[in-house]
């Protein structure tokens, strides 16, 4: 079932006239039929017939040129004096105890707002009580420089689809704005910004959701405060055709409690300029193809409890100014 959408092109007026005025000479005169005549307000009952013999209206005129009228096409016409200086004057004013309207084509309706005493309204109504408006099969237009909608309780939209389209800006203040949805979609082609958010929070209740953020551009994150990242399961930092670089200008502390383990194909490198490095382990095992210890300074090896061994499957070459060889007192040094 196709859903109407709004008018993207709205009429300037209430009807279009569909064939050219009619013109009648009065040269003949139009025929009166005077039915009575008062005479203290000079109204008068009477029928009139225009020169062509066939356009008639039977005319009920009353003081300050107010009128009633019905003529030989069945159109009902009801006039009523000019606006004057004196207060009420031209006014229509119908009192029931309730009305009922049946019109079985179109129905046009024009209001003007008159004076400036008016402050520039055109139709006021006031209902004590519900107001409904059904267009059956058919879509409702509303049109204005300026619409304003004040519920001082509630104000729902309720349709199948609801669309609001702005040209300019659209926006929204609330002490809390709550949505319910269970999809959501939004596009945003320029920047977005948000501004003055105390606390946000993004909770996701299913074990088996996942949330994804893809970006061909660059994203930062700048944080005056605090910044963690905790993960129950596995996380993974990985660039592709960048390099990885973390950095801090205090202290920094990179924590595996049963394990770690850094791994790099192409080569590690650990530099230190200004402090001591130093490497603290219960078992330290170095594996390596080749290992090169270069030094500007002394390299001392130092066992406080155990022996030091150094095995080789091939030559064992020392080459230095002066070699000593200490075993301490009461040691020995056995050469094989």
């Amino acid at each position: 079932m196709s859903h109407p959408v709004g008018a993207k092109e709205y009429p300037n007026n209430i009807f279009k006239q569909t064939s050219a005025d009619e013109e009648q000479a009065l040269s003949d005169q139009p025929r009166f039929c005077t039915w009575t005549k008062g005479w203290l307000t000079r109204s008068e009952i009477y029928e009139r017939m225009l020169p062509d013999g066939l356009t008639s209206a039977l005319r009920i005129d009353g003081p300050s040129d107010s009128a009633f009228s019905l003529d030989d096409k069945g159109n009902v016409r009801i006039l009523t004096g000019k606006k004057t200086q004196v207060a009420g004057s031209g006014v229509l004013g119908i009192k029931t105890w309730g009305q009922q309207q049946l019109h079985n084509e179109r129905s046009n309706i024009q209001y003007c707002a008159g004076g400036t005493e008016n402050e520039g309204q055109a139709l006021n109504v006031l209902a004590y009580g519900d107001v409904v408006e059904q267009a059956i099969g058919g879509t409702r237009y509303i049109k204005a420089s300026k619409i304003e909608i004040t519920a001082t309780e509630e104000l729902v939209l309720n349709g199948q689809t609801v669309k609001i389209q702005a040209q300019g800006d659209l926006e929204m203040g609330a002490a809390a704005i709550n949505t319910v949805q269970t999809n959501k979609k939004e596009i945003v082609l320029g920047q977005r910004m948000t501004f003055g958010a105390g606390e946000d929070t993004d909770m996701q209740f299913d074990p088996r959701a996942s949330k994804t953020i893809l970006s061909p551009g660059n994203i930062y994150h700048t944080v005056l405060g605090e910044y963690k990242l905790k993960s129950l399961r596995g996380m993974t930092l990985n660039t592709d055709k960048g390099e990885l670089f973390m950095s801090s200008n205090q202290e920094t502390t990179v924590q595996g409690l049963k394990g770690m383990i850094v791994n790099g194909p192409g080569g590690v490198n650990i530099s230190s300029d200004k402090k001591t490095t130093t490497i603290d382990s219960k078992d330290f095992e170095l594996n390596s193809d080749k290992t090169t210890i270069d030094t500007k300074t002394n390299i001392s090896i130092e066992s406080t409890a155990g022996e030091i061994d150094i095995d080789a499957k091939q030559d064992i070459n020392i080459d230095g100014k002066n070699i000593r060889v200490n075993s301490g007192a009461g040691g020995k040094i056995y050469l094989n």
